[in-house]
């Protein structure tokens, strides 16, 4: 079967493919000793907060700022990129800068204009940190790629016609593969991002919030009301969590032993969501984790250590 797209004129062909918790650590109270990383999330008018781990020592990690359209931090755990909205009027200037994460020196920056003179643009670095996928919300922005130091590099417009829309998933992948959603297609493009392969046909009524592990093996999305894990070829759908209401937002720790959930994601006003953070074993089994019932052995509470309540997030979330 042939797919055609567009990729600056370029034809794409996508060819199908085939469709235990640890010990607690000492001294740690609370996490188990394998769990580690950093959980950066955003959460209301308190910016972007951070939680390390084991340790349970959370803390600000950017302060809040209503110009602040997105931030990441690269696996290696070196480089903080965030795009900033710059915008005057008649001129719709986006700046994104990466920074040493330790020292705060400013290593790249640059100003990116959208296609559609959009002033809500993310920017997400590559595995090798050497490019950056840029987004917005707007779908005549297409998805576009440049080197960390904004040198254009490629924009995918659309597949067969149809532009991407503003709310579908875009990831990097190991080897600075990308992983893009079309409707209910999941597809993988190698560079030059000519050509790709369908992952999987998702023939459900409501399904998202896809995220990938670090080595490229897995997924995690949501069905319904609840989260599952599948493998890269699209096989082995597992539920992964349970309750009486909606999960949501899935997130794997950065050796995949680890999924960071939103429990009881709700309506937060006209357009916002908000969610309480859990972490469940990536073992393939299914843990309860609803708010009010007994959660299963296992389930960890995302709670700072010196603190009684557990975390709440309504925006973007990051584990590196």
């Amino acid at each position: 079967m042939k797919w055609k797209g567009y990729n600056s004129g370029l034809v794409m062909a996508l060819l199908f493919i085939g469709a235990s918790c640890s010990k607690m650590g000492e001294g740690t109270g609370r996490y188990p000793a394998d769990l580690t990383g950093t959980i950066y999330y955003d959460w209301a008018s308190d910016g972007i907060l951070n939680i390390r781990l084991p340790s349970g020592q959370g803390g600000a990690f950017l302060e809040y700022n209503t110009k602040l359209n997105s931030f990441d931090v690269s696996r290696d755990g070196k480089y903080r990129l965030i795009a900033m909205d710059e915008s005057t009027l008649g001129k719709y200037d986006i700046r994104f800068s990466l920074s040493d994460l330790k020292t705060g020196k400013t290593e790249e920056e640059f100003i990116y204009n959208s296609p559609a003179g959009n002033r809500y643009c993310n920017g997400y670095l590559s595995p090798d940190n050497s490019l950056i996928l840029i987004t917005s919300n707007d779908k005549k922005d297409g998805i576009t790629v440049v080197k960390r130091n904004g040198e254009f590099v490629t924009r995918l417009e659309g597949i067969n016609g149809e532009s991407f829309d503003f709310n579908e998933t875009r990831l990097w992948l190991p080897n600075n593969e990308l992983l893009l959603t079309l409707g209910k297609y999941i597809i993988r493009l190698a560079p030059p991002y000519t050509s790709g392969k369908l992952v999987k046909e998702m023939n459900y009524a409501d399904w998202g919030d896809l995220a990938v592990n670090h080595a490229g093996t897995q997924l995690a999305f949501r069905i319904d009301q609840h989260l599952y894990t599948m493998d890269m070829n699209g096989q082995n759908v597992t539920q992964v969590t349970t309750s009486n209401f909606t999960e949501a937002k899935p997130v794997f720790s950065p050796d995949g032993k680890y999924l960071l959930v939103g429990s009881h994601y709700r309506p937060s006003g006209a357009f916002g969501y908000t969610w309480r953070l859990k972490i469940i074993p990536n073992d393939g089994k299914s843990y309860n984790v609803d708010p009010n019932e007994p959660n299963s052995p296992g389930v960890i509470p995302v709670i700072w250590n010196g603190k009684d309540d557990m975390e709440w997030a309504g925006g973007e979330m990051i584990w590196k």
